[in-house]
Formats: structure tokens, C-alpha cells, sequence
């Protein structure tokens, strides 16, 4: 070919791929196809991975899976010593229960209480651990100070036994000064231990509701796992002692104040004000024991798509979704193809576009595959405490949790079209901006985008997946999934029962939503205390 005639051909390329970003980026959206996300599924939820649990010889098939396709496409690798494998350690074991006690010492009385009757243990880390220390009442245990709230302001909880609610001030009420009948971060268990913890608590105890939730069981189409060993992470994660008590057992550590928790709740709940104290004459003594305690090896896949703009390309857009599942029990496979091999097959399917479609983002895309997700998100906190690029370049995440079925779920009612077309949008009141670009590149797809959980959330389903741990950061996320249904946690959740067209219409919206923030220069605000919200869901 004359060299003149290539230079023509070579600019006019350069000068079409300059005007049609947004074109190449819809084209390369239809490369997302129904065929390459049930391959992925049909794959990861076999009987061969045995549900994928944490720690597993299947869930290790399963990032070495994952790893391959980032390899294939040329991603670079983020985790250790150059590979796609962020590597932590998993301790599991059995709460020993004979050695595992509360003993308080109350106006010089030592009071001793039974385990299942008087307490609970809670989630925590598995270290075999003894606190004792004087009990400081500390209110719900948050400090939310753009909410003008913190009930640890002032006290001293170095060396000390903190006791508080569950949740948050105000809970339930509309006119609450949080986000009205919307939990914040703020309320939710692990963010509480962690700030506790944090403060210098030497152990917690948590006073049960006054009231239980009102929560309908979603009803299980086959026997759902139970038992089995307790799954932490090695090193610092919750690790002191928590437990669960009834309210007369706070009762009786108040006593010497002279107030009870039903009285300081309801004080607390009527002026939003904190009332910490020191609780005189009033201790308690926190152990917890364990049986057969093993560490496995447990690993998070990393990979990345660098940006193409000088200055950008060190901020960072997160695409993830977990990758375990629960593994085997009792004779029962659970498959864990709607969880969650339909995110981990969204992740691969936004990461193939990005690379086969040609698109050059200014911005890198991050795309990160969990460990650990279903023994309360421990991969994605291990990742916050040791992330691949810093926090303070992470612009936004898109978690995908869930993307393969129709909600049935009983605390919401079923639409005439039995939410065949529907995907809920979760988080985006603490980031109005990502919800702009997500109803504006929606307009593709035709998707119903249901925000209802930004409303009110009976379930709880924000708090229960990886983003969380980047909300608790302030930094903006929101998850993408398709809600429950009776086959959630059992042997029934299979690759067949995927509904595949509305899953590829859900993974192309995340492809545009990641391709829009990633060719963007514009910060995606948090909102800390929460945008209004829009008048249609008021």
C-alpha cells in the first residue's frame, strides 16, 4: 500500500474514533451476550464446584476460572506479587460452649449468666479472647457526626465492657433525623463493632430489640444450610468479644445508675441527643472459646483495564461481585448460580466488552471477584484494609449481588408482570449522582429500575453484600440485584432458572453505567446524610 494512502486511512480512523465514544460504547454493549453469561454461570454453579465455599479446592477452581478470562483479555494483574490473587486467611471453628461465659459484678453481687438463655454469642472474630472492664452505657455505639449525633463523643472505652443498642436512634419513625424509616450505615452490626472496637472497647454487649422486627420469611423451596463451623477473618476484624443480651440482663448492669434500657432508650429516641455514662459499681467479664479452629487460604481475583488519560487513569472505577457461595451440607449442593455466579458472570461480561469492544475508558476500571462475601463480607473488608489502589482515587463501585431471577419475596408485593423485567437499585441516596448516569444509560436497556430500598428496606439486603464497607468509607456505590426468592440459599438455585435475557439487559446497564463515570472526569459526590428523596417515593 502507498504510504501516503495508509497515513490518510490511519488519521480518518483516529478522527472517527474521536467523535464516536458514545457510539463504540453502545456497540460494544451488544458484544454482552445471553450465550457467554450462561456459559459462565452453567460453569461456576455446577456440581463439579460444589457451591463454591470460602477456603474450598471448587472455590479455588473458581478464581483460577475468574483469573484465566481477566489473563485472556489482557487485564493487568492488581493482587500479590503480580498475580489476580489477593490472598487472606479464613479461620473456622466451634464456639465452645462450656468454656464461653458472661459474669458480671454488679454493687458487689457477681452475677452469672447462661449462654442461649441470658446471652448469645455473635459474630466476631474466632480468637479465644477474655475482656473485663467496667461497663460504660454507650448509647446505639455510633458516632454519625453529620447528623449532629455520636454516642461516643467524651467517653472513655479504652480497657472498658461498652453496652448499646441495636440500630439507630429514631429507628423506624419517619420524621427521624437519620434517613427516616432507612437504616444508615451507621446501624447496621458490623459497621457498629467495628467503631467500637476501634475506640478501644475491650468487649461489647448488645441489648436485643424491644420490639423484633417486622420481617416476613422469605419460605425456602428446599432445606436451607445450618450448623456447620463459624468463618472469620485471621487478624483484626471484630475482634473482641461481643455478645447479645436480654434486656433484664441490662437492666441489672444499669442498676446501679438507677435507670433502665427501656428508660434510656426511649429518652434517646424522644430527644436524639446521646447519654453516655459510666455505669458505677458495674462490670462485666466477656469469654469466648473455640473448638477445632483451622486457617484455610481464601482469595479475592484482581484485575485492571488502565485508563487512557494521563491525569485520570490514577482514579479508579470498581466493578465486583462475589464469587462464594455456601458450599455443600447435609447431602445438599447449593449452587449459588443466581448467588452468585449471575455478578460474577456480570463482572466477566462488562470486562470482555470493555476489551473486545475496543473501549480506551480515561478513567481505570478496577473488577474485583470476593471471597467471603457469605460469611458476612469478609473479602471485600480485607480489600478496604489492603486496597489494590488507594481509597481516595476510587471515584465509584458497582456491585452486582443477584442479578438472574425475579423477586418473590413476601415484604414486597408481586406486580402483575411478575418483576420479569425488573432489577433493584440499591444505595444511590447517599449518591444522586449515580443515579443520573444509571436512569440516563438505562434509557438503552428499558430496564424497570426499582428503588424502593432506598426508601425502606425490611430485609436489610444494602447492608448484606461488599459494597457496604465502601458506603461506611463515603465512598459512592450502589448494588444492582433482583431480589429474593425461595430458592435463595438452597439446592434449587440453579444455572436453568436464570432468567437470562433480563440478566444480559442488567450487565449491559452496568457495561454504559461504567463506561459513562469511566470517561468522565466529573467526582461522583456522597452524600453523608442522604439526598431527599424523589417525590414518587416519598
Amino acid at each position: 500500500m502507498p504510504r501516503h494512502s495508509a497515513l490518510c486511512i490511519l488519521l480518518l480512523t483516529v478522527s472517527l474514533s474521536a467523535q464516536t465514544t458514545g457510539k463504540s460504547a453502545a456497540e460494544a454493549a451488544s458484544l454482552i451476550q445471553p450465550a457467554d453469561l450462561k456459559a459462565d454461570i452453567f460453569f461456576l454453579a455446577s456440581d463439579d464446584l460444589a457451591g463454591r465455599n470460602i477456603g474450598s479446592r471448587e472455590d479455588r477452581i473458581a478464581t483460577g476460572y475468574i483469573a484465566a478470562e481477566f489473563m485472556r483479555l489482557g487485564l493487568k494483574p492488581m493482587g500479590d506479587d503480580g498475580t489476580f490473587f489477593q490472598n487472606l486467611d479464613v479461620v473456622t471453628g466451634n464456639l465452645d460452649a462450656e468454656h464461653t461465659s458472661l459474669i458480671a459484678t454488679v454493687g458487689g453481687t457477681e452475677h452469672h449468666y447462661k449462654l442461649n438463655q441470658d446471652f448469645q454469642w455473635a459474630h466476631q472474630s474466632l480468637r479465644p479472647t477474655q475482656s473485663c472492664g467496667q461497663v460504660v452505657f454507650a448509647g446505639y455505639g455510633i458516632s454519625a457526626p453529620e447528623f449532629a449525633y455520636d454516642d461516643l463523643a467524651g467517653v472513655d472505652l479504652k480497657g472498658k465492657v461498652a453496652l448499646v443498642f441495636l440500630r439507630e436512634p429514631q429507628a423506624n419513625d419517619p420524621a427521624s433525623k437519620f434517613l427516616g424509616m432507612l437504616d444508615s450505615y451507621h446501624a447496621f452490626y458490623w459497621q457498629k463493632i467495628e467503631e467500637l472496637r476501634k475506640h478501644g472497647a475491650a468487649g461489647v454487649l448488645v441489648v436485643q430489640d424491644r420490639v423484633p422486627r417486622d420481617v416476613k420469611p422469605i419460605p425456602a423451596s428446599s432445606p436451607r444450610p445450618s450448623g456447620g463451623p463459624s468463618y472469620a477473618l485471621a487478624g483484626e476484624m471484630w475482634d473482641i468479644p461481643v455478645f447479645l443480651v436480654k434486656r433484664n440482663v441490662a437492666d441489672q448492669l444499669l442498676a446501679p445508675s438507677g435507670k433502665t434500657a427501656d428508660g434510656l432508650q426511649a429518652e434517646i429516641d424522644r430527644s436524639a441527643q446521646p447519654n453516655s455514662f459510666a455505669v458505677p459499681q458495674s462490670s462485666a467479664c466477656l469469654t469466648k472459646s473455640f473448638t477445632a479452629l483451622e486457617t484455610h487460604k481464601g482469595r479475592n481475583v484482581i484485575a485492571m483495564l488502565e485508563g487512557s488519560d494521563p491525569k485520570l487513569k490514577a482514579q479508579t472505577i470498581i466493578v465486583m461481585a462475589h464469587h462464594d457461595h455456601m458450599g455443600t451440607a447435609d447431602g445438599h449442593i447449593y449452587h449459588g448460580a443466581d448467588d452468585n455466579a449471575s455478578g460474577i458472570a456480570g463482572v466477566l461480561g462488562v470486562a470482555r466488552a470493555m476489551v473486545k469492544g475496543n473501549v480506551r475508558p480515561k478513567r481505570s476500571v478496577l473488577f474485583i471477584a470476593y471471597d467471603g462475601e457469605e460469611r458476612i463480607f469478609l473479602g471485600s473488608y480485607f480489600y478496604v484494609t489492603h486496597p489494590a489502589v488507594p481509597l481516595s482515587q476510587t471515584v465509584a463501585t458497582l456491585n452486582l449481588d443477584m442479578i438472574g431471577r425475579d423477586e418473590d419475596d413476601p415484604n414486597w408485593p408481586t406486580p402483575a408482570d411478575r418483576n420479569v423485567n425488573m432489577v433493584n437499585v440499591l444505595g444511590t441516596r447517599y449518591n444522586p449522582a449515580l443515579r443520573g448516569i444509571i436512569d440516563r444509560q438505562n434509557a438503552a436497556e428499558g430496564l424497570k429500575l426499582d428503588y424502593k430500598m432506598d426508601r425502606i428496606d425490611p430485609d436489610s439486603l444494602w447492608s448484606r453484600s461488599d459494597h457496604f464497607w465502601f458506603a461506611a468509607l463515603h465512598i459512592p456505590q450502589a448494588e444492582f440485584q433482583t431480589g429474593l426468592h425461595p430458592d435463595y440459599h438452597t439446592e434449587n438455585d440453579t444455572w436453568q432458572k436464570i432468567n437470562y435475557p433480563k440478566t444480559t439487559k442488567i450487565v449491559r446497564l452496568v457495561f454504559l453505567s461504567v463506561a459513562d463515570l469511566a470517561n468522565s472526569g466529573t467526582p461522583i459526590p456522597f452524600v453523608a446524610t442522604g439526598s431527599p428523596l424523589p417525590a414518587e417515593q416519598r
